[in-house]
């Protein structure tokens, strides 16, 4: 009977020591991004929408970058990003934080942070990849992404919501991206 409590605390003790060592690693929880409190800074919120997976010659890139001074568009051919097109419009502070809150409500800070799931390259490779980031002072904050293949990706936001809020902060949107198949 000693041995076969001996067994039973053993035993305990391995699964205490095991849940211990797993719970230990994770840390405290990382705050969630307050993005309106980058209203004031020199934060970039950036869109990329990545086209099919084709040739260098038929590839497309648009990208659209927000910042409390502008808001810029680039479209893209191929992988070594040569640039098509781009235009930029102004912006202004007050601007820049309603968008921001709007990113907010929306879930744009929504994600998983991790590692081994940063790169969205060759996923739903018939559509698009869809990246969401957050820069500031040159340093990357967050960084998610999604497709339209709805496989795949870090991104906990509304999908369609934030693509319509970064699309309309490009006031001709539609007309700069005749053409582009994305």
């Amino acid at each position: 009977m000693r041995y076969f409590i001996a067994l039973l605390v053993t035993i305990g003790l391995i699964i205490l020591i095991f849940v211990l060592l797993l719970r230990g690693g994770s840390g405290p929880a990382k705050p969630p991004v307050n993005l309106t409190s980058y209203a004031t800074t020199d934060a970039i919120v950036e869109m990329i929408i990545d086209g099919p997976i084709t040739a260098e010659q038929t590839h497309r890139e648009v990208k659209i970058d927000i910042s409390q001074n502008q808001a810029i568009l680039t479209v893209y051919q191929g992988y070594e990003q040569t640039v098509l097109r781009s235009q930029s419009y102004a912006n202004n502070q007050s601007a820049f934080a309603v968008f921001l809150h709007a990113l907010n409500v929306n879930g744009f800070t929504k994600g998983n942070p991790d590692p081994s799931m940063r790169d969205e390259r060759g996923y739903c490779a018939a559509g698009d990849r869809y990246i969401f980031s957050l820069t500031n002072d040159g340093k990357d904050i967050q960084r998610y992404w999604t497709t339209s293949c709805n496989t795949g990706g870090t991104y906990n936001g509304n999908r369609p919501e934030t693509i319509d809020l970064f699309q309309k902060q490009i006031p001709d949107y539609s007309k700069l991206t005749t053409n582009v198949a994305i």
